[in-house]
């Protein structure tokens, strides 16, 4: 989950060089060069209303226009050539789940059911297989008005959105790992929540976790890079070395709900996990 600021990509002028591209007549020739005002004002209504699902009014263009931008966005023209650049716009991170590497693209209002937006810039976003994980989960509860977070509109993106609760058991060597959500009661709450049901958490987050929690058994430098391999520490420095570790991590992925920070601020907020780690720390040093 990221704030992202958008790859600026003048939608019209596309939009125009497409409607006037006579070659493309089994696709969206001429049905794009007649409805082009309906889609120009569709644009319109997705910006003025920042993505937001539950505002933004479908416009109703034909089938052939429908079934022609689908085909556009799968085999894009020559002329289209922006779509690498939105994959591309955040390498460390993916702005919807907050995993790592995103190697595709996502469609907010997604393009099965939202073909006018198939191929607007601010409708796609750089994504992860969390893509395909999420389907077509878009909007929740109406009466909480409950939808997917948009990385280029929703500010509330750059806070620190989700942790972790880490519960120990066996004297450590079993944990309970959960999602938890770092204001409970934040005015975007309901939005939030969906957003991590429906993605975050679908794109296997707790799993990962988990994985780490393992690892940090063996060696807790191993994930948290920011402690020493060979010098012993105090219980100050591990907290210190998390801190480290979760402002570096912030700062390089540009995101505070990245996988590894939300482990870094779960540690930091479960009881007894510093004293665990630091346990573990000075009992798995790399001998000189």
């Amino acid at each position: 989950m990221k704030k992202l600021t958008p790859v600026i990509v003048n939608d019209l002028r596309y939009l125009d060089e497409l409607a006037e591209n006579d070659s493309l007549h089994k696709t969206t020739f001429p049905e794009l060069r007649d409805q082009k005002q309906v889609l120009i004002q569709a644009y319109n209504d997705y910006v003025v209303n920042c993505g937001n699902p539950w505002s933004i009014a479908v416009p109703a263009i034909n089938d052939k226009l429908k079934s022609g931008l689908l085909s556009h966005y799968s085999s894009p023209p020559v002329s289209i050539d922006y779509l690498d650049r939105i994959k591309d716009s955040s390498p460390d991170v993916c702005p919807m789940c907050g995993g790592f590497k995103p190697f595709t693209r996502d469609h907010i209002l997604p393009k099965s059911d939202y073909q006018a937006w198939a191929i607007f810039s601010k409708n796609l976003v750089p994504a992860c297989d969390c893509n395909l994980k999420r389907g077509t989960a878009l909007k929740g509860n109406i009466a909480t008005q409950a939808r997917v977070l948009h990385p280029y509109f929703d500010d509330v993106l750059a806070d620190r959105l989700l942790s972790c609760k880490i519960t120990h058991r066996s004297n450590y060597r079993w944990f309970d790992l959960d999602i938890v959500y770092v204001n409970p009661i934040h005015p975007e709450i309901a939005s939030i929540k969906y957003h991590t049901r429906n993605i975050v958490i679908k794109s296997g987050v707790e799993k990962w976790l988990k994985g780490q929690l393992t690892k940090l058994k063996e060696r807790p430098s191993t994930v948290i890079q920011t402690l020493p391999k060979r010098r012993p520490l105090t219980e100050e420095r591990v907290r210190e070395g998390i801190e480290d570790c979760l402002d570096r991590n912030d700062e390089l992925t540009g995101s505070k709900n990245n996988w590894l920070s939300i482990l870094c601020h779960g540690l930091l907020n479960s009881d007894g996990m510093v004293h665990w780690l630091t346990e573990r720390h000075n009992a798995t040093l790399v001998q000189p």
